[in-house]
């Protein structure tokens, strides 16, 4: 028998990497990762798969394969510094998704399974158009692929993401996520610093289940309002609290805006659910890199003085 062609864009990137791990583990699969590496890193290639450097712009000449499903995740994914970045939100998630999406139209029975944004569903309902330029780019892909499917009768699904944790996340530099800089800071004795007032509150999803929630929707669901997110609530202060040690809060812009009442038919549909929580992801961490108390500290200075 004959395998099945399998495309990820982004595939070395956090979730991306986790996607094909999973995914190379099907015999019947021929897994092809493209990915600019942008945000992504070669320390996430996975064996069993083949990877390409190459935007998604150029998606017809880097993919001459018949794909028969399309993971496309391989997009700008920051919302505070897209305001800064919106040359680069244009041209990964507008122009390259566009070209994503038209590569589609012209491969017979390909699905289309597509990462979108949480944000689509901010409790300001406004469906993610203006909250920043990411958002923007995201909500406005959804309502192209939407319409692409009815426009051409064309097989996809549409997922959510609710702020991915897990391993292989990205904690340094401007692009770094929230559990991944606590993660830093708490190793380093740093204060956890929160914009203000902290108490914005986030769904935090484990990589592992985000990447098995997408497979799941590439082999049973239809359309849109696939959304893989914990049903469970934190605050920013709840997060560093659960890290322990000093809070320092500092002005900003406070990120993505809080999430209301979003589409349940992964839950429903799929029978998909989370196994890991963010609280005890980090309890395990914080347990795994216990310190020394003062005291201890103090003891162990004054033996080797």
């Amino acid at each position: 028998m004959s395998k099945s062609y399998i495309l990820v864009t982004g595939g070395a990137g956090h979730v991306g990497s986790h996607l094909i791990e999973r995914l190379v583990k099907n015999p019947n699969y021929q897994v092809i990762s493209l990915d600019n590496y942008f945000n992504g890193s070669k320390n996430n290639h996975i064996d069993g798969a083949e990877y390409r450097e190459g935007h998604t712009k150029d998606i017809d000449k880097l993919i001459p394969e018949k794909i028969d499903v399309i993971f496309h995740l391989g997009e700008y994914a920051r919302v505070t510094p897209s305001f800064e970045d919106v040359d680069k939100v244009l041209e990964m998630n507008v122009i390259g998704t566009a070209r994503v999406v038209e590569y589609w139209r012209k491969s017979p029975n390909c699905k289309l399974v597509y990462a979108g944004s949480s944000t689509r569903f901010a409790i300001e309902g406004d469906g993610g158009h203006h909250q920043n330029p990411y958002a923007y780019s995201k909500a406005t892909n959804v309502d192209l692929i939407n319409n692409y499917g009815k426009w051409y009768g064309l097989p996809y699904a549409i997922c959510y993401f609710c702020n991915a944790f897990g391993p292989r996340e990205k904690g340094e530099g401007k692009y770094g996520t929230l559990i991944a800089k606590f993660e830093q800071m708490y190793l380093k004795g740093q204060p956890f610093t929160i914009v203000k007032p902290g108490t914005q509150k986030r769904n935090f999803t484990y990589v592992g289940d985000l990447a098995q929630g997408m497979i799941l929707v590439a082999e049973k669901g239809e359309g849109d309002g696939y959304t893989l997110g914990s049903n469970h609530k934190y605050s920013i202060i709840e997060i560093a609290e659960a890290f322990g040690g000093k809070i320092e809060y500092i002005d900003g812009y406070p990120g993505r805006a809080e999430m209301g009442e979003a589409p349940n038919k992964a839950r429903e549909e799929l029978g998909w659910k989370t196994t890991i929580e963010v609280i005890d992801y980090i309890k395990d961490f914080v347990a795994k890199n216990k310190k020394p108390s003062l005291l201890a500290q103090t003891l162990r200075q004054n033996i080797l003085d």
